[in-house]
Formats: structure tokens, C-alpha cells, sequence
């Protein structure tokens, strides 16, 4: 069993790697980074002209792709949209 101590560690670890997130091929402006525990969340500014979202992708500060989605999902026209992820660092078993 991995020490939750050091699961947290690898948490923080991650939260100070975020680097964009890019809905569409546009990059969203992110709000906030926190870490609650073992888990991290991410949240944008709210954003408006998105008309539909089918990627969704997650980025450190090297470029280097972290998780990404790809939803097919319809935007209502002057609909504002904002983006939360979390992420829970958690322990494998061999």
C-alpha cells in the first residue's frame, strides 16, 4: 500500500504541472488550481461563442497532454461555459 502522505505529495506534484487547458484547439483561460487532499481541481473562466464541444484536452507546462475528452455536446446560443476537472491521485496495487 502506497502512504497517503506520499500520495498527496505526487498530488501537489501535479497540481504545479498544469499548465492550459484547449477546448477545440482554443486555449481556456484557467481560473484556479487547488488541491483538496489527494485531489486536484481545475477550473476556467467562463467562456462564451462556443457553439459545440467535442475536445477537450489538458495540458502541463511543457505541452505535454495530461487526460482529454471528446464529448459531442451542443452549446444554446450566448450560453457561457465554464470547465472544472478533478483529478484524485490515488494508489495501485501490484
Amino acid at each position: 500500500m502506497i502512504d497517503n502522505a506520499y500520495l498527496e505529495r505526487v498530488a501537489e506534484d501535479l497540481k504545479s504541472q498544469i499548465g492550459s487547458l484547449v477546448v477545440n484547439n482554443q486555449t481556456v483561460p484557467i481560473q484556479s488550481v487547488t488541491r483538496k487532499g489527494r485531489t486536484i481541481i481545475v477550473e476556467t473562466l467562463s467562456q462564451q461563442g462556443i457553439t459545440e464541444v467535442t475536445s477537450i484536452r489538458l495540458y502541463d507546462e511543457k505541452g505535454n497532454l495530461i487526460t482529454e475528452r471528446m464529448p459531442s455536446i451542443s452549446v444554446a446560443d450566448q450560453q457561457r461555459l465554464a470547465f472544472r476537472f478533478e483529478f484524485e491521485v490515488k494508489g495501485g496495487s501490484a
